[in-house]
């Protein structure tokens, strides 16, 4: 799963602003709880606590940052016993700031990986929409800032 958004900020901001976890309350939809869990700054082994919301289910997660080369790549792994998967995004540098282009790869076991194309579905509508977000969050704090 592929998506691809252009965000009129600077690489830097956008950069920091996703890797940091603890920003996700803001504009991940299900996210309802965020937050840094390992001391220190954010880089490789820097763990983050998401509590997230759907379908009349709390739970609870970790994610770990797996890879971190500022404004350029950035990789993480979702801690869940259902869905586990890897997030991989990169950003570069375009005429109206930044464009960032993410995939996911879920690695379900055991009943639940039969299940994942229907949770796939789900989650390339979501997808787009959380990109929009994201955009619409970063871009009006420049207007907040102005």
């Amino acid at each position: 799963m592929d998506d691809l958004i252009s965000i009129d900020r600077p690489i830097q901001e956008v950069f920091a602003y996703v890797a940091d976890h603890a920003n996700d309350k803001y504009w991940k939809p299900f996210v309802t709880e965020s937050r840094q869990v390992t001391a220190g700054q954010i880089g490789v082994g820097t763990r983050f606590e998401i509590v997230t919301f759907a379908w009349n289910y709390r739970r609870a997660g970790e994610v770990e940052v797996l890879e971190y080369k500022p404004y350029s790549y950035y990789a993480y792994r979702a801690h869940d016993k259902i869905y586990p998967f890897i997030a991989r995004l990169w950003f570069s540098e375009s005429a109206s700031g930044t464009q960032m282009r993410g995939q996911v790869e879920f690695q379900a076991r055991g009943l639940w990986k039969a299940l994942t194309p229907l949770f796939l579905m789900f989650i390339r509508g979501q997808s787009k929409q959380t990109f929009a977000r994201l955009k619409e969050v970063i871009e009006s704090s420049r207007e907040r800032k102005r």
